[in-house]
C-alpha cells in the first residue's frame, strides 16, 4: 500500500461538484481514501477534483444515501470493489 493511505479497509463515497453545472452530478468510488479516490479519478482521465470550486464528499455512503439514487441505480457497479461504481466502471460487463 502506498504512504498516502490513510485506510486500509475499502470505504464508498459520494464526490459532486455542487458550483458547476456542466459537470457530473457525482461520482461513486470505493477507495481507502479521499486522495485515492483522486488517483482512480485519474486513472479513468476525470480531473474534475482539480478544477472544481467546491467539492462535496460524503464517506462510507450508503444505497439509500446516494443522491438520484432511483436515476444511477441501473448505471450502478458494485459499492464493495474498489474503483469508480457511478457510474459503473468498476468491473467488468
Amino acid at each position: 500500500m502506498s504512504k498516502g493511505f490513510i485506510n486500509k479497509y475499502l470505504v464508498p463515497y459520494w464526490i459532486s461538484f455542487p458550483d458547476n453545472q456542466y459537470y457530473p452530478f457525482g461520482f461513486g468510488v470505493t477507495a481507502f481514501s479521499v486522495e485515492d479516490a483522486y488517483s482512480i479519478f485519474e486513472e479513468f482521465g476525470f480531473d474534475y477534483h482539480k478544477t472544481a470550486k467546491e467539492i462535496k464528499i460524503i464517506e462510507n455512503i450508503k444505497y439509500d444515501e446516494i443522491p438520484y439514487s432511483h436515476k444511477t441505480e441501473l448505471n450502478m457497479g458494485p459499492m464493495v470493489v474498489r474503483g469508480i461504481w457511478f457510474p459503473h466502471l468498476n468491473s467488468g460487463p
